[in-house]
């Protein structure tokens, strides 16, 4: 278990579930430049987020982190069984969606001893994030010696990873979005329905020091590209008049974040 609970948000006729998988422990001072004032001191717990989103006929799992398997993130247990335990049937997913090239968001969808934990869905990943047969080093550096990308080689040696397009295209309600800046291959999930509109950002932000002024960065991003991709997004959420949530924080925020002086 974890220190946040499982959400559920409609949106439209859609479900999606938030499932904190996980949790990461950080010095934030760590993560960014020595003169980036607006990052709080101290050590944070951040959560490590997976969505599913079900409705009729969809069943999308995008992101999926096992603990036992990423160093110090705690022990929510495999992410089959988190769907289990929300009502949700592993066996159901059609697709995973992996939003881009680093280990914690990966890590849980193949155990070293049984294998893949959803052998009947089709994996997808950016091909900017792969390269012969396996994530290219760009794509692991921000995770040093976490970095492993055995897992996503294994979905790759079993012909269950699709590099780029979908062979099987996903349901209409769910776009991917290329936002490079976090790895080349990094993207966003819009997820629409009714009229109602949710983005998920994955790692376009880590904390809400980042939401609140989007020029600041981690060191390991590519600067120039994260930010002109923050403004892309953030232009859409505005447009959309949308709720968006990120992989490591636990709120889901409006369009007004982005605007305070007009909430």
């Amino acid at each position: 278990m974890t220190r946040w609970s499982v959400q559920q948000i409609r949106v439209g006729a859609l479900t999606v579930t938030v499932l904190p998988l996980g949790e990461i422990t950080a010095t934030l001072s760590d993560w960014f430049a020595p003169d980036a004032r607006a990052v709080p001191e101290g050590v944070f717990h951040l959560p490590v987020n997976a969505l599913h989103v079900g409705g009729s006929g969809v069943s999308v799992l995008i992101d999926a982190c096992d603990p036992a398997l990423y160093p110090g993130a705690g022990q929510a247990g495999a992410v089959s069984a988190c769907l289990g335990r929300a009502g949700i049937a592993p066996e159901g997913v059609t697709h995973v969606i992996i939003t881009h090239g680093h280990h914690d968001h990966f890590c849980g969808l193949v155990s070293p001893r049984e294998g893949p934990a959803f052998a009947g869905a089709r994996h997808i990943l950016s091909s900017l994030d792969w390269s012969n047969g396996s994530l290219t080093a760009e794509a692991q550096a921000a995770d040093g010696k976490a970095a492993d990308p055995a897992a996503l080689e294994r979905l790759f040696q079993l012909g269950l990873l699709d590099i780029g397009d979908s062979a099987r295209p996903l349901p209409p309600e769910i776009t991917l979005i290329d936002t490079p800046g976090e790895t080349r291959g990094h993207c966003v999930v819009r997820i629409a329905s009714g009229g109602e509109v949710l983005y998920f950002l994955a790692d376009l932000f880590h904390v809400r020091a980042e939401i609140d002024d989007p020029t600041l960065c981690p060191v390991w991003a590519d600067e120039p590209a994260l930010r002109a991709s923050r403004r892309r997004i953030i232009t859409a959420i505005r447009r959309d008049n949308a709720r968006f949530l990120c992989s490591h924080l636990p709120d889901v925020f409006s369009a007004c974040a982005f605007a305070k002086a007009s909430c």
